[in-house]
């Protein structure tokens, strides 16, 4: 496994991650044939899923990542964002070939004209994508088959804290708590969904990034 060099032109990238059709970067063992056909559960290629872990055990810098997103305000309340190149192990990822863009405001009862999602229901929607996907995720690596995943995610705010009322500083602008139902069908035993639910929700990028806000959750069980 090749390493991390100072010079400029050098490869972060372990030598396990060769390039597929289409330029994406997936990971391969040194143990394994190429033209042998990848496990995929939930939606996960098993083999790149483990290939992605050793690599990062054997070269931890190569996870350092970055996501750029530039966002514009157009007028009000309504914003436009589109996401630029990500980086991980210090280069572009080349499998991110274009640019995804968004937009936001407010209703007329809070000063806007409905463009689109307010920013505080953009932040719920992250977080269930995020918490979502770690059940397919670590579902794949404890081989737990997941047939779907739905959340529905309340979030609790008092909108006197963005008017600075009653006075700065006694109500917070933020989220006060946040409370997710999570719908999941499996035919796996309740305890290995409660396991897995603790996983996702404790290794989301998402949901640490929001860490100050109180979070509670229930798991539905769908059979």
């Amino acid at each position: 496994m090749s390493g991390i060099s100072d010079g400029p032109s050098a490869n972060p990238l372990p030598s396990q991650f060769v390039p597929r059709s289409g330029g994406t970067t997936m990971p391969q063992s040194k143990t394994e044939s190429v033209e042998k056909e990848n496990k995929v559960l939930n939606g996960i290629d098993v083999n790149a899923l483990n290939g992605t872990i050793e690599a990062v055990k054997a070269t931890p810098a190569i996870a350092r990542a970055t996501f750029v997103v530039e966002s514009e305000l157009e007028q009000g309340f309504n914003v436009r964002a589109r996401t630029l190149q990500p980086t991980l192990g210090g280069r572009p990822i080349a499998g991110r070939g274009k640019s995804f863009r968004s937009e936001g405001g407010h209703p007329p009862e809070l000063l806007g004209h409905d463009e689109g999602p307010a920013a505080v229901e953009t932040l719920l929607a992250a977080l269930g994508a995020c918490v979502s996907s770690g059940f397919t995720t670590y579902g794949a690596a404890l081989d737990i088959p997941i047939e779907r995943v739905r959340m529905d995610l309340t979030g609790y705010i008092d909108l006197q804290g963005m008017f600075g009322l009653p006075a700065p500083g006694i109500v917070r602008p933020g989220y006060e708590r946040i409370h997710a139902k999570i719908h999941v069908k499996s035919r796996a035993p309740r305890a290995q969904l409660e396991k897995l639910k603790e996983m996702a929700e404790g290794f989301s990028p998402v949901k640490d990034s929001l860490r100050a806000v109180p979070y509670t959750s229930e798991l539905v069980v769908e059979t």
